[in-house]
């Protein structure tokens, strides 16, 4: 089957080559800045626990610094897969930058090379498959790397909720390279794909700044945006520091998550 891919390689090398390089999550680093990072912390820690030397594939890992952490807090031999080849060669660059050492893949997630299938412990991607218009047939293709026994991880912007509202004004063209996915049919691309789901649920209970400036980081009242999405979601998450829990929502939350297992013979 052809997959459509609503962004292409175009739209993510003109994305990678004006952004600087990401800085290496810190655990100590309690302020509300990183506040996002430790919840993402903290849902890996529960989902490999106290795992060390596992193998971990990022899906879509053009500058990112997941690589990074994965080596630095579960000592893991680490690869990454990207097809925009600027995007994989600043991921080289990163793990160059920072010595660490590592194997990025520039190729198709739909054609890789045979040599990756079934090979990682866990296979994770932040923000991918809703790339994609056939969303099952995006989860097999990405639970083909994961070994039996192992996990696909998958965290993606929740755009039916506000987050995608506020973006469909921000920058358009951007809402537009998204399948706008529910928790819903999420869980029903995971049925179809047959993977086995261990769980499906929205995650944080609000980030507005996961809204992407796009086009519009270039206004030079940018800077105004970004501070008006910013602030509404740091005092809500005083709030939970303070004990106020507010639930996870399909309206508010900013992304879903996803753990699945690859059933045995999965190709």
């Amino acid at each position: 089957m052809t997959q459509i891919d609503k962004a292409g390689t175009s739209y993510w090398d003109d994305n990678w080559s004006q952004i600087e390089f990401p800085k290496p999550f810190v655990h100590t680093d309690n302020s509300l800045d990183n506040y996002i990072n430790l919840q993402f912390h903290q849902y890996i820690q529960k989902v490999l626990g106290d795992k060390k030397g596992c193998s971990v594939l990022e899906i879509g890992c053009a500058n990112s610094i997941w690589p990074l952490y994965f080596y630095q807090y579960f000592d893991a031999k680490i690869y990454g897969l990207d097809y925009s080849e600027v995007g994989c060669d600043r991921s080289r660059a990163i793990l160059e930058y920072y010595k660490i050492p590592g194997e990025i893949y520039c190729a198709n997630l739909f054609s890789p090379p045979t040599d990756l299938l079934q090979k990682f412990d866990l296979v994770v991607s932040f923000g991918v498959v809703e790339h994609f218009e056939n969303t099952a047939d995006c989860l097999k293709s990405c639970a083909a790397f994961v070994k039996p026994g192992g996990y696909l991880l998958t965290f993606i912007p929740n755009m039916p909720g506000i987050v995608g509202w506020i973006q469909k004004y921000v920058d358009r063209a951007v809402y537009d390279v998204h399948m706008p996915l529910t928790q819903k049919k999420l869980i029903e691309a995971h049925e179809q794909s047959h993977l086995i789901l261990k769980e499906c649920e929205y995650f944080m209970s609000i980030n507005l700044s996961t809204v992407n400036s796009g086009a519009f980081s270039k206004h030079p009242y940018n800077k105004y945006l970004r501070h008006a999405l910013s602030v509404p979601s740091k005092i809500f998450w005083i709030f939970e520091r303070l004990g106020l829990r507010i639930p996870k929502n399909r309206f508010t939350s900013p992304y879903i998550v996803s753990l699945a297992m690859p059933p045995t013979g999965l190709k």
